[in-house]
């Protein structure tokens, strides 16, 4: 043992040495290794905290989203009445709870704040595994009339505010103007759900937790309205069959006790990690997918470097092979050099990949799922060592194999040409196809997301996101009722319209491209629709000036006036594809009646769509109402058109809020165009990497096909020299080298056609307005691979023209 121990540090020592002699070689190789090896560990470690690992709840394989569902309406949020009836008559579940966002600001004038936070239901905490650090959770008689002002602190808050004083169990606090009483505390560790309405994401830091009450009573808008997020914990044992079987059947039972032939709801449950992954599994997949082919075309890549660089050390392997090394230890001697140059590479690339996940969790999207859990761990590193492994093998391989079955008079004579003979050319090409083929699959990868990235952005958003800065502002209900809100509203607006450098003002219930979705039913006067397919439409609440400060044209009609007060004529906005879809024309719909909850109003105007978000291929339906006339209180933002640098006002609007009420804490202060762009970060940061990704494919093919053909022009030179003196033109040398660098290239075109054809469709989702297989991304990429591969081609074969007939045959 000893012995080859001793060994195998003498083969180690020795291809040290020899890399040492070769700087250019050694360097290039072990930064193409480190670049590929550091993006496999990061994007492994992002599918590992993103899709593998567990969610951070006891026995989280048991947890899962409910949901109803109707033919027009899948995957809808609860009705209160209807949580209420689940909760107490489904069999196959321990538990289930109901949440929503609900923000409270602790009013400290000299320090107001404002809080993120949620209203949870009884049994919150206990059904997703966690006890509270101190005091208690939310219990079913907290849900009552008169005995919801309680609270529980999260760990944070409890640190940040309250000094993490263990007395404050049992204390009256003051959030929003009401007295709370402290109830809980708790633990640091614990992560919030996330969920797809009126909620933060998971992970994201929640600073107080109120109680969600539901109701006990029947009212028919406590089945008409859906608002609540249900997360349930199925019992231990059961099956997904029969949960499903009980949902159904609860299901037809609630509806038979409470008919509703305009919407029958079903209920419906998703895992609750599928719920929070999302989208993000397509595009971690397509990441992984990418940054694998990149490894691998790395590898194929060093694997031509070292035949090509065999073919010089053949009498150096000659020489050793007649001295007495046996075939295996000359195999071993380089298959140790291939792991010295991988771990290397794969040091400097973990190094790398630790980089890029402090980046990624510090600057990556919002919208990308569990970004906390994304982390270098010991699974990470465990498969970025077999990834090393892999490597080494991959590319130490061919030349171990090739240089071991070398005779040694072959090695001997004539530099070893029979070393790097025609066998040896025929397995350089195949891996420069391959090579080739690879490059394909990423670079049409990467051009269907870039024609998908410009459409995308070329579409007309609705909206002008340059030069406008943005507030959310949530007034406290016990010291703001509607009227006082309106009268705030307005108030603040005229301050903030009058500061240097403002040029309109308006508030708005939503921001462009943020996920809103509040939906309602409509009738219109004098017409009739079926049962069950009458009008839909989101909805929302402006104040006058919304389209100035939002730069969203009004196509027909009117916008709303400062006299479209409370007691003004009641009147309503759409955009245009409501217009276009129930009228017919936007100058159609101004001056029509609807009837939408309880009571009419006529269409004042038609303003531009605004899709929900970037990549949606049209906008849906929509209503804007005046806030003045009608308002549910919910937070709202402050929009402000600038004339000079959003950035430049926002000290201004923050003395302007203070002069109304000091105690008011300002929350979200961003620019428009912040907003915006972080619509469309995840898809933006996917489009650069696939594109990076990409283009070292196309740098590490073009350098295969130039080795390949150089080598091969080097060992020919005796041929070419023979050619010329049987009368072969400069021409014909030229043409022959061209064909069989073009044959190489075909062939690897060919394949990678048919890779991506396959491949292409797990971007389906990420393109905007354009198909997986679209013919002109895939002839633009055929030919700029053309191109590049015959640019390598032509500078060897353009050295061959050169070579002189009388110095080959002397050299020969």
């Amino acid at each position: 043992m000893a012995a080859m121990l001793q060994t195998l540090r003498d083969d180690v020592r020795y291809a040290v040495r020899l890399l040492r002699r070769s700087p250019g070689f050694a360097g290039a190789t072990i930064l193409t290794l480190a670049l590929s090896i550091g993006a496999n560990a990061a994007i492994y470690s992002a599918v590992q905290g993103v899709l593998i690992s567990p969610l951070p709840y006891p026995q989280p394989d048991r947890l899962v989203r409910l949901f109803e569902e109707a033919p027009a309406t899948p995957h809808f949020p609860m009705a209160p009445a209807d949580f209420r009836d689940y909760r107490t008559e489904l069999q196959t579940f321990d538990g289930l709870a109901a949440y929503l966002r609900a923000d409270l600001q602790l009013g400290d004038a000299a320090r107001p704040e404002h809080l993120r936070g949620m209203q949870v239901s009884a049994g919150f905490f206990r059904l997703l595994g966690y006890l509270p650090l101190f005091g208690r959770e939310f219990e079913l008689d907290d849900e009552l009339p008169g005995r919801t002002e309680v609270v529980v602190l999260s760990h944070g808050l409890w640190m940040r505010r309250f000094d993490g004083d263990a007395s404050i169990i049992g204390r009256s606090v003051r959030f929003s103007g009401r007295t709370f009483r402290v109830v809980g505390v708790l633990p640091a560790d614990f992560q919030h759900i996330g969920g797809t309405y009126r909620t933060y994401g998971h992970g994201e830091a929640i600073d107080v937790w109120s109680v969600l009450p539901v109701p006990r009573e029947e009212r028919p808008s406590l089945r008409f309205s859906h608002y609540f997020n249900v997360v349930g914990r199925i019992r231990s044992g059961v099956s997904r069959g029969e949960m499903e079987q009980d949902l159904k059947r609860t299901g037809v039972s609630v509806a038979k006790r409470y008919p509703n032939p305009n919407s029958p709801w079903s209920p419906s449950a998703v895992p609750l990690k599928q719920e929070i992954v999302g989208t993000a599994e397509s595009t971690l997949l397509v990441l992984a997918g990418a940054a694998a082919a990149v490894l691998l075309l790395a590898c194929v890549n060093v694997a031509g470097l070292l035949l090509g660089r065999a073919s010089s050390r053949s009498r150096e392997i000659g020489v050793r092979a007649a001295l007495g090394a046996t075939r295996w230890r000359l195999a071993r001697q380089m298959l140790v050099e291939s792991v010295v140059l991988a771990a290397a590479g794969g040091v400097i690339g973990i190094g790398l990949a630790y980089g890029a996940i402090a980046a990624l969790t510090r600057f990556g999207p919002s919208d990308l799922p569990r970004l906390q859990a994304i982390a270098i761990d010991g699974h990470v590193l465990g498969s970025a060592v077999a990834v090393i492994v892999f490597c080494a093998m991959a590319f130490g391989f061919a030349p171990a194999w090739r240089l071991a079955r070398a005779g040694v008079s072959d090695a001997l004579r004539d530099g070893g040409r029979s070393v790097a003979g025609d066998s040896h050319q025929r397995t350089r090409r195949l891996l420069v196809a391959a090579e080739v083929a690879l490059a394909f699959v990423l670079i049409v990868s990467s051009g269907l997301l870039l024609r998908s990235f410009i459409g995308m952005m070329n579409a007309d958003p609705g909206f002008e996101p340059g030069r406008a800065i943005t507030v959310s502002v949530d007034l406290p209900t016990a010291r703001y009722d509607t009227p006082a809100s309106t009268a705030f509203y307005q108030r603040a607006a005229d301050r903030v319209r009058a500061l240097p450098g403002v040029a309109e003002v308006a508030f708005s219930s939503d921001l462009p491209w943020t996920g809103y979705d509040e939906n309602t039913g409509f009738s219109i006067v004098g017409r009739q629709f079926p049962p069950g397919d009458g009008p839909e439409a989101r909805y929302h609440f402006i104040t006058h000036g919304y389209t100035r400060a939002t730069g969203t044209p009004v196509v027909a009609g009117r916008d709303f006036s400062p006299g479209d007060g409370p007691g003004a004529p009641l009147v309503v906005v759409i955009n245009e594809s409501a217009a276009r879809k129930y009228w017919k024309s936007a100058d159609a719909a101004v001056g029509a009646r609807m009837n939408v909850w309880g009571s009419e109003r006529t269409v004042a105007g038609v303003i531009g769509d605004v899709r929900d978000m970037p990549w949606h291929d049209r906008a849906v339906p929509a209503l804007y109402f005046p806030q003045p006339q009608r308002w549910s209180p919910q937070p709202m933002f402050l929009i402000a058109r600038t004339q000079v640098d959003p950035s430049a006002v926002v000290e201004s609007i923050r003395g302007a809020f203070r002069e109304i009420d000091a105690e008011l804490p300002l929350a979200s202060v961003r620019p428009l165009d912040s907003v915006a762009s972080a619509a469309i970060a995840t898809r933006r940061l996917t489009l650069w990497l696939v594109a990076i990704f990409g283009f070292t494919a196309v740098v590490l093919a073009v350098v295969g096909v130039y080795g390949v053909i150089a080598q091969a022009v080097a060992q020919r030179t005796h041929e070419f020299g023979i050619r010329q003196a049987l009368g072969a033109t400069r021409g014909d040398i030229l043409r022959l080298v061209m064909v069989s660098g073009a044959a190489m290239t075909i062939a690897g075109l060919a394949s990678g056609l048919a890779l991506a054809a396959a491949s292409t469709r797990l971007l389906g989702s990420l393109l905007y307005g354009v198909a997986p297989f679209d013919p002109v991304t895939f002839a633009a990429v055929a030919g700029i691979l053309a191109v590049a591969s015959a640019g390598a081609v032509y500078l060897p074969a353009y050295r061959a023209t050169r070579v002189s007939a009388a110095v080959a045959l002397r050299d020969a």
